[in-house]
C-alpha cells in the first residue's frame, strides 16, 4: 500500500510538471476550417490597405461587431480610428497566438489594441480543455508579450473576462481567478492597461442582465454600445500618449 501511495504522488507530480510546462492554452494553434482561414487571409488584404489605429482583438464577442445591427457602434466608437475587427467567434488564447504569429498584425502600426480573450477557455460544454487561471493568465501574457514585440509603440487595453451565466458556475470562477491576476500585467509592464467593465451587464443583484446578454455571454447591440461607453475615454487617453 505505501509504495502503491508514493507511486500515485510520483505520477501526480509528474502530470503537474508537465503542464507548467507544457501549457496548451499558449501553444499556437491553427483551426482547421475554411470559415476560420478565410477571415484570416481577408485581415492579412485588410491590413494591406488600411492603416488602423485601433485593433479588436479576441474571440465571438468582438467578432460580433461586424453584425448589421452593431452600426451604431461603429459610427460612434470604431470608424474615427479607422478600426480593424480581429475577433474570432471561438477562438481560444492558442489560436490567437496563432493568428498573431502569422501575419495578423504585421506591417502595422496601431496606436491601441484592445484585447479580450479567455473565455472560451473554460468553456467545458464546447471544447474538451478546460483551462486552469493560472495558465490562462500565461497565455494572455504570451499573448501580450507578442504584441508588445511586433507592435512596440502600441498600448494594449486589456480587459477581463466578462461575467458568465446566471448562477455562481465553475466557468465564472475561473474567469474571475484569471482577472485576479492578469490586472496585475500593469506592474509588469507600463504599455499594458487592465480594465474590468464586467459589472455593467449585471443588475442590482450582480446577475447578468438578460436584456444585454441573452445567452449570459455575448452582449447584445446595447450592450455593445454599453461597452464601448465604458472604455471610450480609456481609448482615447491612449490614443493620446
Amino acid at each position: 500500500m505505501k509504495y502503491l501511495i508514493l507511486i500515485t504522488f510520483a505520477f501526480t507530480l509528474f502530470i503537474s510538471c508537465s503542464r507548467t510546462v507544457d501549457n496548451p492554452a499558449a501553444n499556437a494553434t491553427l483551426k482547421d476550417n475554411s470559415w476560420w482561414k478565410g477571415r484570416h487571409e481577408n485581415i492579412l488584404k485588410t491590413n494591406k490597405t488600411k492603416n488602423p489605429q485601433l485593433i479588436l482583438i479576441g474571440n465571438s464577442i468582438l467578432n460580433m461587431l461586424d453584425n448589421s445591427d452593431r452600426k451604431p457602434v461603429w459610427e460612434k466608437y470604431l470608424n474615427k480610428y479607422n478600426t480593424v475587427n480581429m475577433g474570432f467567434s471561438g477562438d481560444r488564447t492558442e489560436n490567437v497566438i496563432w493568428r498573431l504569429e502569422n501575419g495578423e498584425i504585421d506591417g502595422i502600426n496601431p496606436k491601441v489594441a484592445l484585447l479580450l480573450i479567455g473565455t472560451n477557455n473554460t468553456d467545458g460544454n464546447h471544447y474538451l480543455e478546460i483551462t486552469p487561471p493560472k495558465e490562462l493568465a500565461e497565455a494572455t501574457w504570451k499573448i501580450c508579450k507578442i504584441i508588445r514585440k511586433k507592435l512596440p509603440e502600441t498600448e494594449i487595453l486589456l480587459l477581463g473576462i466578462f461575467p458568465y451565466g446566471y448562477k455562481p458556475n465553475h466557468r465564472d470562477n475561473i474567469n474571475k481567478a484569471t482577472n485576479k491576476i492578469t490586472s496585475k500585467f500593469p506592474e509588469k509592464d507600463s504599455h499594458i492597461h487592465y480594465r474590468y467593465i464586467g459589472n455593467i451587464f449585471l443588475d442590482a443583484n450582480g446577475k447578468v442582465k438578460k436584456s444585454l446578454m441573452p445567452d449570459f455571454l455575448h452582449p447584445t447591440a446595447e450592450g455593445h454600445l454599453l461597452m464601448f461607453q465604458a472604455i471610450e475615454n480609456d481609448i482615447s487617453g491612449l490614443m493620446n500618449r
